[in-house]
């Protein structure tokens, strides 16, 4: 069946996720240092970042900012705390205090935030296809907005959905079965672009006809190529995808004979 309607994620996928959240997790931490009565304790600070999934020039696959599990995170985060003497109850307070603050960061950082490809090039090209697109995220509603406002891509999207309205959250599909509703598409018709597992998963539960995945996220190509039905560099190489443009591809080897 044709695809008619495309759901991308945000961050990771159209915002190169390291960009956008290292500096902000990284002035966090030192909040839930403070917390944890561990304040200028280097070590640990890194320990803690490397636990979320932030190294010192790229991202770790497997840190809990990637994970959609959260009976898993907060074993996680009870064994890290167990291993180094740290209050488990002081240290998921700090992390919850923090990263709800960590909102107003977004703001100093977002001028350093990259695309992962020609977004606008991609958008518009899509749009001219006559594609219905959403972009679903698990960041808030404001934050969200800056990013979008930040990229000047607003527009280009027919459904957005995010961490604060009635949807769960991925990867139950309850957002992807909202925009089928909504724009009277068959989930076969529609295709999830992600960076994470959990879009995988989001898009195999919602029964989505094209599951693509892009390694400007979490970059693990073995656990995604896993899920995928395709797995890209980043988001500029959509642009070649033959099945979201089958048309055209028609159109050039028709040319080509």
């Amino acid at each position: 069946m044709a695809l008619r309607g495309i759901i991308f994620d945000k961050d990771g996928t159209i915002l190169d996720y390291y960009s956008v959240w290292a500096p902000v997790f990284r002035s966090s931490i030192d909040t839930v240092l403070e917390q944890v009565g561990r304040s200028g304790d280097q070590l640990l600070r890194r320990k803690l970042l490397h636990l979320l999934g932030i190294g010192d020039s790229g991202v770790f696959p497997k840190g809990l900012v990637f994970s959609s599990n959260s009976t898993l995170m907060l074993l996680r985060m009870w064994l890290f705390a167990k291993r180094w003497k740290i209050s488990f109850r002081k240290l998921l307070k700090a992390f919850k205090e923090g990263f709800t603050g960590s909102r107003e960061l977004l703001k100093t950082t977002l001028p350093e935030a990259r695309p992962t490809g020609d977004v606008h090039k991609l958008f518009s090209r899509l749009k001219k296809c006559g594609y219905v697109l959403a972009l679903v995220t698990g960041d808030t509603s404001e934050s969200t907005s800056m990013c979008l406002e930040h990229l000047d891509i607003h527009s280009y999207f027919d459904f957005i959905s995010t961490y604060d309205d009635q949807y769960r959250k991925k990867p139950s599909p309850q957002s992807l079965q909202a925009f089928c509703r909504k724009f009277s598409l068959d989930p076969s018709e529609v295709a999830v672009v992600g960076d994470a597992l959990v879009d995988m998963k989001y898009g195999k539960r919602g029964k989505a006809g094209y599951r693509i995945a892009v390694l400007t996220g979490s970059g693990d190509y073995k656990r995604l190529a896993r899920h995928a039905h395709v797995v890209y560099a980043n988001l500029h190489e959509l642009l070649e995808d033959s099945r979201l443009f089958p048309a055209e591809s028609a159109d050039s080897a028709e040319f080509t004979i």
